[in-house]
């Protein structure tokens, strides 16, 4: 302020302030005349649109005049124009002389005080603009005076009657005697004051009409009560209620001319010579057509009369006086002329139809408005100092606003809604073609909020404001009461504190203007104030008011690039105090193009973004600063992708890994085969063996190396066939075929992994019992060295060692005759079996049980695929297990096993890919052997074709325990110390010997992972087999067919079942031996109804209708053809690898897991909190179906399937039984800068710094993790791994791992975090820290349909007395989006959280926070008002009420 007032003080004047001492006033006023001119030509420009969007009637008038002329074109453009230039000259002349007095009452709008008139007829150069008023009526007597010079007008509100006395007998001459007496006593007091006429708001009876005529006073009667204010506003007169407060003639006004003018009322006659062949309205009467008929004789005077008078008659006084003007032929108006011009002015439209006037009468008061704006908006803009930019054109897009430089830009995401204007449904108030113009953009948003010291006073709240009406303020009131009044109170009733420690902000569109008020140490200096009147009054013609009713406001510019004030003080005028502080805003928010013109400080900055504007009175200043600002959208993922292309890679990945370590099991093989055969030759040349059973050794080794040389060879070639072709998008190709396509890879890489393991189980056992049978020889040998010593001992050890070895070569044999029936590792192929699983290289079986290979689908060649070298060819027999495989001292039974072959032969096969049967039997390597079984492969079906239980309960006792586990113990033991046995490494992890799923599907089950005995459940025959029991008995007939897609009606039903459909499944793990090493339990709860629930959440058919744009994950593909098959294989594969998640924010301690895709959070939860959610789970499903099928609006985290899972590993000894929660991830697919958990609570609600810095500080194994991984991998950005101790969890869970095969091992879990730096989860506290006390800007869309969400959300569970969940915001600062859902509502009010609440309220002091346990109604209530708090709308200009 000092600086302003010592720049004032210093130059001589304004100019010299602004422009340097070296530089005159031609800048100034250059700047002054660009700025008027390109506001004049904005104008025009926006008069122009008006008459094409709001006159139609106008424009096919104008065309018919010009349509008889030649060049009917240049006609029309130059009448168009015409009207353009007229509409703009009347509406600046009223600008430019009606002058409201706002700081004396008057409105902000200048149109009441502008009448506008309709006389049709005429031309368009007949338009006249007049400084009074005027009216259509008449004098009451002819003879009355038409024309006044310098007429004195009497008002009177009343009328001017005698009351007669009722209910008194009176005789009628008194009382005529009495009437005329008192009239003629009135007329006297009226004629004392020498009025010329009088105006009467009722009747004046007969005998005061002929007194008046008598004094020659004009008399007008049935004057409205508005237009005697307008009158009394404009001649200065006082309106008198009656007669007894006549006093003096002060309460007369004046003005130069009274005159009555008649016009010609062209809506009831028709001057046209052609006016028969034309349609006449029923309210107009042709003059020829009644002339030329016999009519009645007043008719035809009437119509002569309309005839003389003519169309172009400006004044109908000649025709009156000749009695022409007959009834319904002219109108005659009262016109008052010759008023103060700065108090109102009348505008008579003429030159077309009534109908066509009133559209042009409708513009024109519009573009008053808009003229006043702009000389009000210049006014401002000139004395802040600024200018518009020198190059700076009026757009060519069509106009929005009134205002210059002011672009609204297009309504977002195409809103077709028209823009909130003042919520009336006044169609003044819009546009008649339906268009958006300038007339729909009279109104702004806007969101309010007091803050003091970073605190919230008052909730954020959304204002409407119409420009220049009743709800609008002008500028300068505005400052005056709340900015400078000390005494204004805060709008919070326990905030004593004054305006001066508040700030206010204005928040809309993208801007945001803070406003605070500060104390100067000097007040403002006014010296300058009468320097700037006087040259304010000597530039300007116009009268201006000398004396100030308040203390006067000053205005000055604080450049923030320049850092200087750049700008003198300056004290506002006349004009800038009453312009709207809605407009005002609104050039605030909008107006990007003006620069502040300061060339003395050298200073063209932006006047929005570069500038702080302050503006002083006495000794305070508001400070005006404007900050730009994002609002944010909110998302809630309304449907669940699945991410194909991250599958795929994982799946690329996956084999890229097998291949490599199939290599090096590959060469253990041939190092120990080596090996082996070595010893076994070094033994040839002893005598005490028999040469024939060490070349049957020999004959095993090779067999087993030529086996495993060809193994190498054909997977190498099928992994590289599939890497190749797999790879690429395949974007081409039908959803249908796509789908199957994926479909095969995603098997691919753990079907191999358990074939491999099968074959290398297979290969141990040769190589075991070969090497006992070596054991046996060397024995022998040994035996037969020392014989000489001691010929008894060695001779019964020799003995024994010889039964050996003939056992070796028994054992031999029988697994050379049983793998040389069921093995074929040229071709690595496996036969489908009569319960329909595919062949694990051979094809998959799809949903409607059709067989897709991979040749078909992937169109790979027979010979690249499949390999048919090779003489050793074994295949494997018809449903064969790992299990089955292990137990080979199982008794065989060739009857199950002929029965299933025969169904197998039997099978009929279906079509694939338009090929014939018999050409897929050429193509298939299906080999039929009708060869029994060998031991140790009997058939895990029964003869019915049903999959035997494996959860069959045994009775074991006590002492049967005890040496049941000793047997474990020894045999592990032993089996350790066989060094002719190859160690599976990688293949042997997923227990692989565990059934495969329907279809041959082939999970893995890590014990530390409870997904995967969650998914293996779920992909189980016998799950299915119970599963569609349940579903049977809820699903109407005509939907129970496996082929028959379910609608969203069917899935519906579902949801609502209230039957319990809850499915235990055990399955069992067992050794080479077949001792069970673990047994399983998982069992699902309400299995049809969380099924239902997945259908419609991630079924994009059916959650598209509701779902939100953006709503798929990055790489996902939507396939049209899906169904209930297809969306539970992409939930269990999901489910398949997942990994531990060290959740941050929660105080409970429960453990997490997230799947490697990201799509589900595992969350372990407690007995307590399942059995409350399994009570109150009906009204759950009915919740979601609300929310799927009707759209109802939520943010709840979806719940997909709760679980009971355990397990007993006896080889451990640990035994696990707990209960998990499968939920989406609310963060799935989005990059997340930062974390909040919101409860609506600030008692603890503040994250532990010590908790932070932990968190973003990741531990070194964590960093040499991601290192190795990245090196090992060639996706590290999807595969990058964790925030936990990883090294920890892989020595629980896979103990004994070499070094260089952590990694394959986190591979082939699945274990995988972002590659980004970890984010703690923040808490209430931390996000008003965040926010600065301010409430989070969302879009007005978002913060409608998330209070709307908030709203039933909450509601839904206090019904079924939930508490204690909170919301959890992400905020992706990319797409400038808030990811959100209310998660942890799985806890109800019970005596537990009863006894907390109580134990939290004893240490409460007054004031403090209440806890955080309440009665759910009043969890709800704080909870919703927080969202309040936390949340605010930003409205913009295309934002509807």
């Amino acid at each position: 302020v000092r600086a302003a007032a010592s720049t004032l003080e210093s130059n001589s004047g304004i100019e010299e302030a602004l422009f340097g001492p070296g530089q005159n006033k031609d800048a100034k006023l250059s700047a002054k005349i660009h700025l008027g001119m390109v506001a004049a030509d904005y104008l025009e420009k926006l008069g122009r649109e008006l008459l094409h969007t709001d006159a139609p009637l106008l424009l096919d008038e104008i065309k018919e005049a010009s349509a008889a002329s030649s060049a009917s074109a240049a006609v029309e453009s130059k009448l168009t124009d015409l009207w353009v230039n007229t509409l703009m000259t009347l509406a600046t002349r009223c600008c430019a002389t009606v002058e409201p007095d706002v700081k004396n009452g008057d409105l902000l709008d200048i149109r009441p005080y502008c009448k506008l008139k309709v006389i049709p007829g005429g031309s368009v150069e007949d338009s006249a603009y007049m400084s009074g008023v005027m009216f259509h009526k008449n004098v009451s007597h002819k003879k009355m005076a038409r024309v006044i010079q310098n007429a004195k007008i009497m008002m009177l509100s009343g009328g001017i009657e005698y009351t007669r006395t009722e209910n008194r007998i009176a005789s009628l001459d008194t009382l005529l005697e009495q009437e005329e007496r008192y009239m003629e006593i009135l007329v006297t007091k009226i004629f004392k004051l020498k009025p010329d006429v009088l105006i009467v708001g009722k009747s004046v009876c007969r005998k005061a009409q002929e007194l008046l005529l008598r004094a020659n006073i004009a008399l007008i009667q049935y004057v409205k009560p508005t237009l005697m204010a307008r009158i009394a506003r404009q001649t200065g007169a006082t309106m008198l209620s009656s007669i007894d407060h006549v006093m003096n003639s002060t309460i007369l006004g004046h003005c130069r001319r009274f005159r009555l003018v008649s016009f010609r009322d062209n809506d009831v006659w028709v001057d046209d010579d052609d006016a028969s062949a034309k349609a006449i309205s029923s309210d107009q009467k042709s003059v020829p057509l009644l002339l030329s008929q016999n009519i009645p004789n007043h008719e035809r005077q009437a119509a002569l009369a309309a005839r003389k008078l003519g169309e172009g008659v400006l004044d109908g006084m000649d025709a009156v006086t000749l009695g022409l003007a007959k009834r319904g032929v002219v109108k005659t108006y009262v016109m008052i002329e010759g008023c103060p011009k700065e108090l109102g002015c009348t505008v008579v439209l003429r030159g077309a139809s009534r109908p066509a006037l009133k559209m042009v009468k409708r513009v024109l008061r519009f573009l008053i408005n808009c003229s006043y704006n702009m000389k009000l908006e210049t006014s401002y803009i000139l004395e802040r100092c600024c200018r518009l930019p020198p190059s700076y054109k009026i757009p060519s897009t069509p106009c929005f606003s009134s205002s210059l430089c002011v672009d609204f830009g297009q309504p977002p995401n195409n809103r077709k809604a028209r823009p909130w204007n003042g919520g009336k449904n006044d169609p003044a108030q819009r546009s008649l073609s339906g268009k958006i113009t300038p007339l729909d953009h009279q109104a702004i948003l806007i969101t309010s909020v007091w803050m003091t010291d970073k605190t919230q006073c008052c909730p954020a709240e959304v204002k409407g404001i119409c420009y220049y009406s009743m709800q609008d303020v002008s500028l300068g009131q505005f400052l005056r009461d709340s900015c400078f009044n000390l005494s204004l109170k805060c709008q919070n009733p326990s905030c004593k504190k004054s305006v001066i420690d508040h700030s206010l902000s204005f928040i809309h569109n993208d801007g945001l203007i803070n406003i605070s008020v500060e104390h100067m140490d000097n007040p403002i200096p006014t010296s300058s104030l009468q320097k700037q009147q006087r040259d304010l009054d000597s530039s300007s013609t116009s009268k201006q008011e000398t004396p100030l009713d308040y203390e006067p406001i000053a205005t000055w510019t604080y450049c923030t690039k320049c850092n200087q004030v750049v700008t003198p003080l300056i004290f506002l005028s006349k004009q800038t105090w009453q312009w709207s502080f809605g407009k005002f805003l609104e050039v605030f928010f909008y107006n990007r193009d003006a620069i502040i013109n300061a060339p003395g400080h050298r200073c063209s900055c932006r006047m929005q973004t570069s500038s702080q504007l302050f503006f002083g009175c006495g000794s305070l200043a508001a400070r005006f600063t404007y900050e730009k600002i994002s609002p944010y959208s909110v998302f809630c993922r309304r449907h669940l992708p699945f991410d194909e292309i991250f599958h795929r890679m994982h799946s690329l990945q996956d084999l890229e890994h097998i291949s490599t370590t199939s290599s090096s099991l590959f060469v253990k093989y041939d190092k120990q085969i080596e090996a082996i055969s070595r010893e076994t030759r070094e033994l040839f040349g002893s005598a005490m063996n028999k040469p024939e059973h060490l070349q049957a050794v020999l004959s095993e080794l090779n067999l087993v190396s030529a086996e495993v040389d060809n193994a190498s060879k054909v997977l190498q070639e099928k992994i590289s066939a599939v890497t190749a072709k797999y790879s690429k998008a395949d974007s081409g190709k039908r959803a249908e075929v796509r789908s199957e396509y994926n479909e095969a890879l995603f098997n691919f890489p753990w079907y191999s992994r358990r074939y491999l393991f099968m074959l290398a189980s297979a290969w141990n056992e040769r190589l075991s019992a070969a090497g006992q049978a070596l054991s046996a020889m060397k024995k022998i040998q040994h035996a037969g060295g020392s014989r000489g010593d001691s010929a008894v001992v060695p001779a019964i050890v020799g003995d024994a060692s010889t039964e050996d070895v003939i056992e070796g070569m028994k054992r031999i044999r029988m697994l050379q005759e049983t793998y040389s029936r069921n093995y074929n590792v040229a071709k690595m192929t496996m036969p489908r079996s009569h319960k329909g699983e595919g062949g694990l290289f051979e094809g998959n079986i799809l949903p409607d049980g059709r067989v897709a290979t991979l040749e078909q689908e992937a169109e790979i060649d027979d010979e690249e695929f499949y390999s048919d070298s090779g003489d050793n060819d074994i295949d494997f027999e018809d449903d064969i297990d790992a299990d089955v495989l292990a137990s080979r001292n199982r008794v065989y039974s060739p009857q199950a096993s002929s029965s299933s072959k025969r169904s197998s032969r039997q099978r009929p096969k279906k079509v694939v890919g338009g090929k014939r049967p018999s050409d897929l039997a050429e193509e298939l390597p299906i080999i039929h052997d009708t060869s029994p079984s060998p031991l140790g492969f009997a058939n895990n079906y029964d003869s019915s074709g049903q999959l035997e239980s494996q959860g069959k309960s045994k009775t074991v006792t006590a002492g049967g325990a005890v040496k049941s586990a000793l047997t474990r113990f020894f045999n592990r033991v032993g089996n350790k110390e066989d060094p002719y046995v190859v160690d599976l490494g990688l293949f042997g992890k997923g227990r692989p010997r565990l059934q495969p799923g329907i279809g041959g599907l082939v999970i893995p089950v890590f014990d530390d992972q409870p997904s995967t005995i969650i998914a293996h459940s779920l992909a189980s025959s016998d799950y299915e087999v119970q599963f569609k029991q349940f579903l049977n008995a809820t699903s109407q007939p005509e939907s129970r067919s496996e082929k028959h897609e379910p609608s969203r009606k069917d899935i519906e039903r579902r949801m609502l079942g209230r039957n319990k459909s809850h499915i235990k499944h055990t399955f069992r793990d067992f050794d080479e031996k077949a001792q069970q090493l673990c047994k399983f339990v998982c069992t699902t709860f309400w299995s049809v109804q969380f099924n239902a629930v997945r259908q419609a959440f991630m079924n994009p058919q059916i959650s598209s209708k509701d779902s939100s744009s953006g709503d798929t994950a990055p790489g996902s593909t939507k396939s049209s053809v899906t169904n209930r098959l297809d969306i539970e294989k992409s939930y269990i594969r999901s489910l398949a690898t997942s990994f531990a998640w060290a959740a941050s924010g929660g105080k409970s301690g429960a453990a997490f897991s997230r799947t490697t895709d990201d799509r589900f959070v595992i969350k372990c939860i407690s007995r307590t909190e399942l059995q409350m959610f399994l009570d109150c789970a009906p009204a759950y499903f009915e919740y979601l179906s609300k929310a799927f099928f009707h759209g109802l609006p939520t943010v709840l985290c979806k719940i997909v399937g709760v679980y009971q899972i355990g397990y007993h590993n006896r080889v451990t000894g640990r035994r696990t039984m707990e209960q998990v929660a499968v939920m989406q991830n609310i963060f799935y697919g989005r990059k997340i800068s930062k974390i909040f958990d919101l409860k609506g609570s600030l008692r603890g609600r503040f994250t532990r710094q010590s908790n932070v810095e932990k968190e973003k500080k990741p531990s070194k194994k964590s960093t040499h993790y991601r290192r190795s991984k990245s090196d090992a991998t060639s996706d590290s950005d999807s595969f990058s791994s964790g925030d936990e101790d990883d090294d920890d969890t892989l020595s629980t869970s896979s103990g004994g791992i070499e070094k260089d095969e952590k990694v394959s091992n986190n591979a082939e879990k699945g274990e995988k975090t972002d590659k980004s730096a970890s984010f703690p989860t923040l808490l209430d506290g931390d996000f008003l820290e965040f926010t600065s006390g301010r409430p989070l800007p969302l879009t007005d869309r978002a913060k409608a349909v998330f209070h709307m969400s908030i709203l039933n959300d909450t509601l839904f569970l206090s019904i079924i007395n939930v508490l204690d969940y909170s919301i959890l915001v992400g905020i992706d600062e990319e797409k400038m989006e808030l990811v959100v859902g209310i998660i942890d509502f799985m806890r109800q009010y019970d005596i537990l959280k009863q006894m907390e609440r109580v134990g939290k309220s004893l240490p409460m002091v007054v004031g403090s926070e209440a806890p955080t346990i309440i009665q759910p109604p009043l969890y709800k209530a704080r909870f919703t008002n927080a969202m309040e708090r936390y949340f605010m709308t930003v409205p913009s200009k295309w934002t509807t009420i």
